[in-house]
């Protein structure tokens, strides 16, 4: 039994003995070589840093054998359809040039001894250049300029000439940009220009977006910008005429505008969305609301309305002003406010309505109102039923509810209040832009909750530009 166990398992033994008979004629001679272990050991791998700026990484290495090793270097963007080499040096010092957004990078250290190599990946956030702040349009030595005044408060004095190495004539009129798109309007007497948002490089001027102007330059007042609801078309109104393009929130998807469209109107310079169909204008003339259809390139009466506060299609009343108020979370739903005007005195007058139609809301004539007909600038509070008017240096606050307006702030004698813009994000700022003389200054004041200024004074104070002629929103652009 046990003689036919082991002839069983001897094809097995005779392998383990013939191996065992290698190792010892070898006479166990191996060679180890000691393998330097590379370390990666920065806490920090998360960096943000804005367009045009240096991002800076210093990594930190840990060697188990730091003595007669060399090292290749390389860092590497690791996208799925970008896998561009950045820099091949030990640290990272690189000027930014990508498009705002979040990016992965790859850190690769080799050692030249024997290739083995060790990996870190960082993430880098690129903001634009030029981000969330207050646009100031201003003119300095008869020359017309937008500064920005950044969330950091930096001061760029006029980014768009050092952007794009060169001027831009003419007296500025209005600057719009609308919601996270990332461009802008810059329209001034003699022209209109497109910019990117983010890095302020010029994208076209009035050949390629307003090839089609109905009336000669330069404009005899300022036009206004707007996207509809659902971001696909966009609206210019200029010199009482209406240009519509099939739009969308980035530049590329932008085509020039159309020809002036048809019909006998003159309309006042302000485009108001409603619904995702529907975006309405008012025409001076007749006095009365206009509306069109989302790509029905067809500008009409709107419907009649008697039963509501106010008919749309016969207010009988000449706008003065605008500002949107309360805007549901989705945008499907904004009231927009009215400053109308006859011979009896001035109106606050609105638009309201959710996805699926506007009506009218608001129509009250404003008593119990300090100089308000002589009020040149109004914003309203997107949380409260509140609006501020500005007369000469005064500011005042009108109550809709109560119907009733009250002096909250003077500026010294001789200056003169050129525009109010409300932070739309959360109505609690008010950016007021002032004159003296041919010099402007920029004021932030904060908003407490019953519509005050917080401490009965202002915030910030910037100085330095020129005369004001507008203040505009620069929103995010990430």
């Amino acid at each position: 039994m046990y003689l036919k166990y082991f002839l069983k398992l001897s094809p097995v033994f005779i392998v383990i003995m013939l191996a065992f008979a290698a190792c010892k004629k070898d006479n166990q001679s191996f060679k180890y070589d000691q393998i330097n272990d590379i370390k990666i050991t920065d806490a920090t791998i998360a960096f943000t840093v804005s367009q045009l700026d240096s991002l800076i990484i210093t990594p930190t290495l840990s060697q188990t054998m730091p003595e007669g090793d060399s090292f290749t270097y390389s860092w590497k963007l690791n996208t799925a359809t970008d896998t561009t080499t950045i820099a091949k040096t030990r640290n990272l010092r690189t000027k930014v040039t990508l498009s705002p957004g979040i990016y992965p990078v790859v850190y690769k250290v080799t050692s030249n001894r024997n290739g083995i190599y060790t990996l870190k990946q960082y993430t880098i956030t690129v903001n634009g250049a030029y981000p969330d702040g207050w646009y100031v349009l201003n003119s300095k030595d008869g020359k017309g300029k937008a500064s920005l005044i950044r969330t950091d408060d930096v001061i760029f004095d006029n980014p768009m000439e050092v952007a794009n190495n060169k001027t831009y004539p003419g007296k500025p009129l209005a600057l719009y940009n609308f919601a996270k798109g990332s461009f802008f309007y810059y329209f001034t007497d003699q022209n209109v220009y497109r910019f990117n948002m983010n890095d302020w490089l010029e994208l076209g001027d009035k050949s390629s977006i307003l090839p089609g102007l109905a009336t000669s330059l330069p404009f005899k007042a300022a036009p206004a910008f707007i996207m509809n609801t659902s971001k696909f078309e966009q609206y210019v109104v200029a010199d009482g005429n209406l240009y519509v393009g099939v739009s969308g929130t980035n530049a590329e998807n932008l085509k020039p505008l159309s020809q002036r469209i048809p019909g006998n109107y003159d309309l006042f310079p302000g485009v108001f969305p409603g619904n995702f169909n529907t975006t309405y204008f008012y025409d001076n003339t007749t006095m009365s609301f206009m509306e069109m259809g989302i790509l029905s390139r067809v500008l009409q009466p709107s419907r009649a309305t008697p039963s509501r506060p106010f008919d749309m299609a016969n207010v009988g009343k000449k706008m003065i002003a605008y500002d949107r108020g309360v805007t549901t979370l989705s945008q499907e739903g904004i009231e927009w406010y009215y400053i109308m005007e006859d011979n009896g005195g001035r109106y606050l007058m609105s638009l309201t309505g959710d996805s699926d139609n506007s009506f009218p809301g608001v129509n009250q004539k404003m008593n119990n109102s300090p100089e308000i007909g002589s009020a040149t600038n109004f914003a309203t509070s997107s949380i409260l039923k509140q609006l501020y008017y500005t007369v000469g240096n005064k500011v005042y606050l009108y109550d809709m509810l109560a119907n009733a307006a009250r002096l909250i702030y003077t500026f010294p004698s001789g200056y003169v209040i050129k525009d109010i813009e409300m932070l739309r994000s959360t109505s609690k700022q008010l950016v007021i832009g002032v004159n003296n003389g041919t010099a402007g200054e920029v004021y932030y004041f904060s908003i407490n909750g019953q519509g005050e200024f917080t401490n009965a004074t202002y915030a910030k104070k910037f100085t330095g530009f020129g005369e004001i002629i507008q203040i505009a929103p620069a929103r995010q652009n990430l």
